[in-house]
Parts: structure tokens; C-alpha cells; sequence
């Protein structure tokens, strides 16, 4: 909507629920940065790819909506509990209650960040997932990009074995549709997640779901 709308020359301005005082860009710039770089010196970290400078970095939009991230979060479940895909996936449906995530959440000896608890990835060279603060000093469970990356490299060799042009082309040839199909809203859930990791590493900018 922003985009349309700058592209438009109309004004926009979000709006939330029980929204704060509104801070200048100064004061939201000094307080990220400070966030930003406690974090970095925390990891001890020398290479930063991770950047704040919001004149000049692009951005990144698009996203699944929940519906879809639900519908691969199941697919993923099915596939690593050698359990049969459902065709379709309730709309609104409350994931961690479905029994074959369930199952999969118990079973699993590995971490995975978009089960875990992470809404959250900053763009780290590193496949780590670490509890934190967020600049508003709620905690949270930030994850990096590798980590977000690697963890769907892994899961489409496991699973489809398709080149990066064929999951781009998931984000238009995969989706909504009337039946809610599963492995269709996956496949585009993972399109885009893959496309937000590959971007964020390549532009040093952080990835996290809107709320």
C-alpha cells in the first residue's frame, strides 16, 4: 500500500492499535542503531552486512500471510514424519494444534527458526537463533538470515530439488485459490521466504513478520 501510494502521490500513514507518541526518524535511527549494534558487539562480530541507512538501502515487502506459512509449516511437518500431505489446510487455522505438527515438534532433533519461536532475522552470516530484546524492549527470539536461508535450502532438497527460477516463479504460479490447496501455499509461502532471505543478505536488511 505505501508502495502504491508513493508511486501515486498520495499520502499514507499506518495506524495501530494503541500506537505510541510518534518519534522523529532521528530518534527511531538512534534507537535502532544502538539495538543494532549492541547485538553485533554481543557476537563478537567483525563483518556486519546488517544496515540501517533508510535513504539509501532498498526494501523488501512482499510476504505469505499467515494462511500460507501455516499450509508450508504443515507440508514441512507431513513430509519429515513420512506422513501424507493434507490437500487443503483450514483457513485461520491454529498451526501447533494440527497432531501431525504436533508430532513433528516432538520428534525433531534439530532447530528450526520459523518453528521456534522467531519472528525476527537479521541479516548474519552466522546459522545461530538466540533469545533478545527488540528496540522496543519487548524480548524476542531473533534467528539470521543464513539461518532462515539454509533452513529452506535444506528443506527443498529434501522435498523438491527445484533451481532458484522455479521457486521465484512459485510467488505467481502458486498461491490462493478457492480449495486452499496445501502444497500450492507452500510452495508460494516458500517463494517468498526465500526470495526475503536471499534479499536481506544481499542488502543487509531485516527480515520480520508484520504483525
Amino acid at each position: 500500500m505505501q508502495q502504491y501510494a508513493e508511486a501515486h502521490r498520495l499520502k499514507f500513514q499506518t495506524i495501530r492499535a494503541d500506537q505510541e507518541e510518534e518519534l522523529s526518524v532521528e530518534e527511531v535511527l538512534d534507537i535502532t542503531t544502538n539495538w543494532k549494534d549492541n547485538i553485533i558487539h554481543g557476537l563478537k562480530m567483525d563483518d556486519v552486512l546488517w544496515h540501517e541507512d533508510y535513504q539509501t538501502t532498498p526494501y523488501y515487502t512482499n510476504k505469505p500471510d499467515w494462511d500460507a506459512l501455516n499450509a508450508l509449516l504443515l507440508y514441512i511437518s507431513a513430509k519429515y514424519t513420512n506422513q501424507e500431505v493434507p490437500k487443503t489446510i483450514e483457513r485461520n487455522i491454529n498451526i501447533y494444534e494440527h497432531p501431525i505438527v504436533k508430532e513433528f515438534l516432538e520428534i525433531k532433533d534439530f532447530q528450526v527458526s520459523l518453528f521456534d519461536g522467531s519472528s525476527w532475522w537479521i541479516p548474519i552470516k552466522r546459522n545461530i537463533m538466540f533469545n533478545s530484546v527488540l528496540p522496543n524492549d519487548e524480548k524476542c527470539t531473533l534467528a539470521t538470515s543464513y539461518l532462515l536461508l539454509a533452513e529452506l535450502e535444506r528443506y527443498n532438497r529434501f522435498e523438491w530439488n527445484e533451481d532458484e527460477e522455479t521457486i521465484i516463479s512459485w510467488q505467481k504460479n502458486e498461491g490462493y485459490g478457492d480449495d486452499y490447496n496445501t502444497e500450492s501455499l507452500a510452495k508460494f509461502a516458500f517463494s517468498i521466504l526465500w526470495q526475503a532471505a536471499k534479499f536481506s543478505l544481499g542488502n543487509g536488511t531485516v527480515i520480520l513478520f508484520d504483525y
